[in-house]
C-alpha cells in the first residue's frame, strides 16, 4: 500500500533540491569570509587605528566580491 502523505510533488522536489544547493553556497561562502576576507577587514582596520586614519577596504570589498562569485547563490526555485 503507498503511504500517499509521503509522496512529493515536482515542486516540492525542485524546492528541496534549491534549498540543498542555497545551503551548501551559503556554508561555503561563510567558510571563505572566514579563512579569506575577514582578515583582510581586520588588518585594514587595525592599520586604521594605528595610523590614525579611516580603513582601507578595498582588498577586502574586492575578496568579498570573489568569493560572492566563486559561490553564487541558486536563483529562486522555479514553480512550474
Amino acid at each position: 500500500m503507498i503511504d500517499w502523505s509521503k509522496v512529493k510533488t515536482a515542486e516540492q522536489q525542485a524546492q528541496e533540491r534549491w534549498q540543498a544547493e542555497y545551503d551548501a553556497a551559503a556554508a561555503a561562502r561563510a567558510n571563505a569570509y572566514r579563512l579569506e576576507s575577514d582578515p583582510l577587514k581586520t588588518e585594514a582596520e587595525f592599520d586604521a587605528i594605528k595610523a590614525g586614519t579611516e580603513p582601507d577596504y578595498r582588498a577586502w570589498v574586492a575578496k568579498v566580491e570573489e568569493i560572492k562569485a566563486r559561490y553564487p547563490l541558486p536563483l529562486a526555485a522555479k514553480v512550474e
